[in-house]
C-alpha cells in the first residue's frame, strides 16, 4: 500500500512539473514577443530623434544651457564674483547692484541666435520674471574648437530677440576723428530715449528711415553711461560703437552693467541704424 501512495505522489509531482514547464515556456514567448513588439514600434524613432529642449536652430545643448545659466547669474547678481566662470578670459564686467529678491527669474530660455565669424555668436535670452515680466538679454559669447564657451562681456537688455545682423571682428578703441563729440552726444540722447521710450515713433529722430528699432518701454531706467568707444579705427561716415551703461531696474531695486552695440552713419547729421548686442 505504501509503494503504491508514493507511486502516485511521484505521478502527481511529475504532472505538476510538467504543466508549469508548460506555463514558464509560455510566459517566456510571451515576454518574448512583447520585446519584439515594442522593438518594432519604437524603431521609427532611431530615424527622427526628439528636438532639444530650450535650444534653437543652430544652437547645441550645451551652449543654450550655459548662456541660461549666465542670465539667471546676471540678473541675480549682476557684476559680481558669480558671473567670473562664465567671462572669457581677460574680460570684466562693471559693478552692479543685485536685486532685492535674489531668486528673480521663474524660467529662461534662448529665443533667437545670431551667428558670427570666429566662434562668436550673440544669444537672446527671454527671461521671464517672477512679477510677470519678461526680459531679453542679447549676450556675447564665443566657442572654441574644443566645444568651451564663454561670455564676451556684459549682455545687452533689448526690446525684443529681433536686432540687426551687424558683424566686426576689431577691437573696441576710443572714439577718433572730428565727429568724436557729436558721436558721443548722440549715444547720449539717443540711449535715455530708447530706454525709456514706449513708441518705435518716438526714436524718428535718432533714427535712419530704414531702422527699426522697438525700444524698452520704461521697464528700466538709465543710470549712467560710463563709455562710448569704436570698433575699428575708421573715420568714414558710418560706425559701429559700444555704448557701457548701468541700468535701474525700479521694480526689483538691482541695477545692471549693459553694454549696447550702435551701428552708426553719417548723412546731414549722425543718426542710428541699428542696435544690439555687443562682441567686443
Amino acid at each position: 500500500m505504501r509503494h503504491e501512495v508514493t507511486s502516485k505522489v511521484r505521478s502527481h509531482n511529475s504532472s505538476a512539473r510538467s504543466v508549469l514547464r508548460g506555463v514558464g515556456r509560455v510566459a517566456i514567448w510571451t515576454v518574448l514577443a512583447l520585446l519584439l513588439v515594442r522593438g518594432v514600434l519604437a524603431e521609427p524613432a532611431r530615424d527622427a530623434p526628439a528636438p532639444t529642449p530650450g535650444a534653437v536652430s543652430g544652437t547645441d545643448q550645451k551652449t543654450s544651457a550655459f548662456v541660461v545659466r549666465f542670465a539667471r547669474a546676471y540678473l541675480s547678481d549682476p557684476g559680481g564674483e558669480a558671473l567670473a566662470p562664465f567671462l572669457a578670459e581677460g574680460v570684466r564686467i562693471g559693478g552692479g547692484r543685485p536685486p532685492q529678491d535674489s531668486d528673480l527669474v521663474a524660467q529662461a530660455e534662448v529665443s533667437e541666435t545670431e551667428e558670427l565669424d570666429g566662434g562668436r555668436e550673440i544669444l537672446t535670452v527671454a527671461c521671464e520674471l517672477r512679477d510677470s515680466r519678461t526680459l531679453y538679454l542679447a549676450v556675447p559669447i564665443v566657442r572654441t574648437e574644443a566645444g568651451e564657451v564663454a561670455a564676451l562681456g556684459a549682455p545687452s537688455i533689448v526690446a525684443d530677440p529681433g536686432g540687426a545682423e551687424v558683424d566686426s571682428e576689431e577691437r573696441p578703441q576710443p572714439l577718433s576723428g572730428a565727429d568724436s563729440g557729436a558721436i558721443q552726444a548722440l549715444a547720449a540722447k539717443f540711449l535715455p530715449a530708447y530706454i525709456a521710450s514706449s513708441e518705435a515713433a518716438d526714436l524718428t529722430y535718432f533714427l535712419t528711415a530704414d531702422a527699426e528699432v522697438q525700444p524698452l518701454g520704461g521697464a528700466l531706467e538709465l543710470a549712467a553711461i560710463s563709455g562710448v568707444e569704436q570698433l575699428g579705427s575708421g573715420e568714414g561716415a558710418s560706425r559701429e560703437v559700444l555704448v557701457a551703461a548701468r541700468l535701474t531696474d525700479t521694480a526689483s531695486g538691482a541695477t545692471y552693467p549693459v553694454v549696447y552695440r550702435l551701428e552708426l552713419v553719417r548723412r546731414d547729421r549722425w543718426y542710428v541704424r541699428a542696435i544690439e548686442g555687443a562682441v567686443a
